[in-house]
């Protein structure tokens, strides 16, 4: 057994350094499409690779930001030109712009309040320690890891897709820095998520005069409602919700339109084809409405395979010789693990610090966890 390259007092011994850093990136709000936001973070996370010793390059997002790869590491010759290790993280996060106004950065009993601290700039900012401390003690002889921060996450990733897929695809393994699951343990597995537009067109008439010239897209998508909502397997975990429903003109109208959209989370890929073909095959009980659906499968479940094991063991057996227990869990949550384990690259996710309150206004992680998250993503670093 190795002794950790970084250990808990390493980290502990550069409090300020990273409590100062992940301060700093809090205080800029940076909403997904709040490009002025994004690109003042991306300053500030640059700077951090660029003092790791990262080669970093800019990819632009046009409207939303830029995304940031940054390259560290050398080949040892041992390796034989292994595959480099991906690292994701992401910069933007769901809070509006003057959050801060409302739910100011704090330290209370403990912990660290503040928009987008917990999900996900405390990963981020640990990740970024982390790498500095491995260059600064010399660290070990790893191959190349390649840490992409993106801004679009919280949009389901749109524009960084193609490239986290690319990536994905290329390296030995790809580690998350999103939240763990309360308690501090990684994510073993995450649902899969689907979403659908569900537009339905009728025929308008006068709902007092001559209510039966009319055909209700409105009555229709409640008929559709119901069916849709009986294709959730509860024993399989497959959830089905219709989150938002548009219609109508005036209360003394037969509608002519109407929609809704549909959020379908799965473990599986089967119930995810499932689901997609039931709602595909739909039609309306009324011959004069039409159904039109758009959408599909947007991310396929983070599924737990014999390699994601075999890396939970690595950091499990790691968290141990740090002196602490890491455990694992699982989330219906989707994030950019969903995307690599989908083409076939062994993740682990999960492994920010603890806290709770994602996409609220009590988000806080517990700021005596961050050395631990520090040394322990520096072991996983030097090891995988």
């Amino acid at each position: 057994m190795n002794d950790p390259i970084v250990t808990i007092g390493d980290a502990q011994e550069r409090r300020e350094d990273w409590e100062t850093l992940l301060r700093a990136l809090v205080a800029i709000e940076s909403p997904t499409g709040d490009a002025q936001g994004n690109l003042a973070a991306a300053v500030l996370i640059e700077e951090a690779m660029t003092q790791a010793g990262g080669a970093v390059t800019r990819l632009p997002a046009p409207e939303l930001g830029v995304h940031l790869l940054g390259r560290f590491g050398r080949r040892a010759k041992e390796d034989g030109g292994r595959a480099p290790l991906l690292v994701l993280g992401h910069m933007d996060t769901v809070h509006p712009l003057g959050t801060l106004e409302r739910f100011p950065l704090e330290m209370r009993q403990g912990r660290l309040h503040g928009p987008g601290v917990y999900d996900m700039k405390g990963g981020v900012v640990a990740t970024l320690m982390a790498l500095r401390l491995l260059a600064e003690g010399g660290g070990p002889r790893f191959s190349d890891v390649v840490f992409l921060v993106t801004c679009d996450e919280e949009w389901g990733s749109p524009h960084s897709r193609p490239t986290i897929e690319s990536l994905a695809r290329s390296a030995r393994a790809a580690l998350v820095v999103e939240p763990c699951v309360p308690g501090g343990g990684i994510k073993s597995r995450r649902k899969g998520v689907a979403d659908y537009d569900l537009h339905l067109e009728g025929r308008a008439a006068h709902a007092g005069i001559e209510p039966e010239a009319g055909a209700s897209a409105v009555h229709e998508a409640a008929h559709r409602i119901c069916e849709m909502l009986e294709l959730a397997n509860p024993e399989a975990g497959t959830t089905v919700n219709v989150g938002v429903v548009r219609g109508g003109t005036a209360e003394n109208v037969v509608a002519e339109r109407a929609s809704c959209t549909i959020d379908v989370r799965f473990w599986s890929l089967d119930e995810a084809r499932r689901v997609d073909a039931a709602l595909r095959k739909m039609s309306p009980d009324n011959p004069r409405c039409t159904l039109r659906l758009e959408g599909g499968i947007n991310r396929g479940a983070l599924e737990e395979t014999n390699e994601s094991r075999n890396l939970f063991i690595v950091a499990r057996d790691l968290a141990r010789e740090l002196g602490f227990a890491l455990g694992k869990g699982e989330t219906g949550g989707g994030s950019d693990g969903n995307l690599t384990s989908a083409v076939g690259c062994p993740t682990l996710d999960g492994l920010g610090p603890d806290g709770a309150g994602a996409h609220t206004l009590k988000e806080h992680i517990l700021l005596d966890d961050m050395p631990r998250r520090i040394a322990l993503m520096a072991g996983l670093l030097s090891r995988l």
